[in-house]
Formats: C-alpha cells, sequence, structure tokens
C-alpha cells in the first residue's frame, strides 16, 4: 500500500525559507554549555556513521546542533509523512539536513529501508524514537531494527533548556527563549557493547540511558558530567 507523503506549496515553500532565516537568528542568541567528553565525542565520531538519538520534544535544538558541530557532514532526519511533517521536512532542507519520511503508522518499512541504506553509506541518521505521535519519552522498535542492521554507534543526546515554552502537545514540545541556556551532554553506546543484547535489552538500554541523561541532576555542574563507562 502506497503510503501519501505530503509537501508544500512554493508559496509556503519561500514562507519555510523565511522562518528558516528567523530560526537561525534565533538559535545564534542561545547560549550553548556542552561537556568535554561530549565535546570528544562528537570529534571523534563526526565523520563516522552512527545513529543519533534524541527526545522528540528537544527536537527544537537539534538543527543548531548539527550547523554548530556537524556541519559539512552528511546527516538525515527521520521525519513524518504527514502534514506537519512536510512543514518540519522543509525547514531541515534549509538547514541542510536531508529528510527521509516515514513513521511507525505510515510508511515505516520503507523509511526504515532509505535509513539503513543511508547509515550503510556512511552518512548519519537522527531519529527521536519516541515521535512522531509518542508516547512520551517511550522507545518504539525501530532504531532498535535500525541498530541490529547497521552495527553503528548510537550517540545519545542529553539536553536541557533553563527557560523555555512548552508546548500543549503530546510530548509537551520544549521552545527555548532568546537567550537563554542551553545546557548539553552526551552518551554513546557501541555496536560491540550492543551486539550480543536482545531487541528488548537494547530498547531497554537506550530508553534508560535517555531519560537519565535528560534528568535534571545530570546537568548539575555541567563542567564536572561524567559520562557512564558502562555505555562505552
Amino acid at each position: 500500500m502506497d503510503v501519501h507523503i505530503s509537501s508544500l506549496s512554493p508559496a509556503k515553500k519561500l514562507l519555510v525559507k523565511l522562518l528558516t532565516i528567523l530560526l537561525k537568528m534565533w538559535s545564534q542568541t542561545l547560549r550553548i554549555e556542552i561537556d568535554e567528553k561530549s565535546l570528544q565525542l562528537f570529534k571523534t565520531y563526526r565523520q563516522r556513521p552512527k545513529v543519533c538519538v534524541l527526545w522528540h520534544n528537544r527536537l527544537f535544538i537539534a538543527s543548531h546542533l548539527f550547523q554548530k558541530y556537524f556541519q559539512g557532514i552528511k546527516m538525515y532526519g527521520l521525519i513524518s509523512p504527514s502534514r506537519d511533517g512536510a512543514w518540519l521536512s522543509e525547514v531541515y532542507r534549509n538547514m541542510g539536513i536531508h529528510a527521509i519520511r516515514g513513521s511507525t503508522q505510515r510508511g515505516g518499512r520503507n523509511a526504515l529501508i532509505e535509513m539503513i541504506d543511508a547509515v550503510k553509506k556512511g552518512h548519519t541518521v537522527t531519529i527521536t524514537p519516541d515521535g512522531p505521535r509518542g508516547p512520551r519519552y517511550f522507545v518504539k522498535p525501530g532504531i532498535i531494527t535500525l541498530a541490529k542492521e547497521t552495527h553503528v554507534p548510537i550517540l545519545i543526546a542529553g539536553i536541557r533548556m533553563h527557560n523555555a515554552w512548552r508546548f500543549n502537545s503530546w510530548d509537551r514540545f520544549y521552545l527555548p527563549k532568546p537567550f537563554s541556556r542551553i545546557s548539553v551532554t552526551c552518551g554513546i553506546i557501541l555496536p560491540e557493547n550492543y551486539a550480543k543484547l536482545s531487541a528488548r535489552q537494547l530498547q531497554k538500554s537506550i530508553q534508560t540511558l535517555l531519560n537519565q541523561i535528560n534528568a535534571k541532576p545530570y546537568f548539575q555542574g555541567i563542567s564536572k558530567i561524567s559520562i557512564p563507562t558502562a555505555i562505552y
């Protein structure tokens, strides 16, 4: 069964282009704090194929992190084929991120094949494992299949927005206020450590680490953050 993938009219694409300029200006006002171990992870795995993972409600900062730390590499993002996804896909295109359209409900199989192909070609794929419609903070199985098929590192992002608006959406989306502070820290699950795990065990490991690394206590004294050695 073919899945309809929504797209935007030329007029709406122009609107998104103007909106993207505004978002870039907005992002430039944000004060990003990132610990040294996370910077080292970015440097070490920057050019390598990998899967980047963050919760859906932290998605606003994803494109800014890409432009700041991963500019020049080919990155793909999994985006819903819905009308809302069409807007986000166009924003990402203007930011230099390639879209793979699909979700667990619609076009999931084809999207998974595209992601596997992109990673095997040496590129990076970014996933919000609880998107596009939740449940919030629950890792769906798509990322598990992707990891097991490609055997690449899974880079886990922890993002805390110290001053943000919250949307009344299923994920309680964060929109950081201009000139606010954002703390970022990351961990990594290496393929040699998850190769022997069952799908259920890997799913639980990713979900646990995402919850831990995004918890408030994890960001207290960010310069002293210690990424759990168990995930190396």
